[in-house]
């Protein structure tokens, strides 16, 4: 197989996701904890906080669909198939995006009800988690890849 410098897009994409997935928790865990009174910071910074892990979360919900996306045809273009049979990474890919799909969603319930916060978190944790797993099998493959 010869080698597309083209079929680094979605790596590039991925490690770009997986930067802003984690810019999008540290001011999601800085908002959480300066709205249950634990950082010191005024309601305006406190409103700073939510409002940019807000717009960094919505970025990285956009760009987990694109990079996604962007693997499967990836995958399709330069016929990666066989390549990719034994290797967890579409699937813990689709994963992620259901899981940051859903948790985007629950958010928006966060005012009406007392348990939208602890499963946003949860949702989130979990995201990481399979980023890291996403990001080694991602790894793995370009490695594969590579001449």
């Amino acid at each position: 197989m010869t080698f597309n410098w083209l079929s680094l897009v979605h790596p590039v994409g991925g490690v770009a996701a997986i930067a802003l997935a984690a810019t999008a928790a540290t001011y999601g865990w800085r908002y959480r904890n300066a709205r249950l009174g634990k950082s010191g910071l005024d309601v305006m910074e406190t409103f700073n906080l939510q409002k940019i892990h807000k717009k960094v979360g919505i970025g990285f919900l956009a760009i987990s669909i694109g990079v996604w996306l962007l693997g499967w045809v990836t995958t399709a273009e330069f016929t990666l198939d066989d390549l990719l049979t034994s290797s967890p990474h579409n699937l813990v890919g689709l994963a992620v995006v259901i899981l940051v799909i859903t948790s985007a969603t629950v958010i928006l319930r966060f005012r009406r009800t007392s348990w939208a916060s602890s499963v946003h978190l949860t949702l989130n944790g979990l995201v990481l988690l399979l980023l890291t797993v996403q990001l080694l099998s991602g790894l793995g493959l370009v490695n594969q890849l590579l001449p």
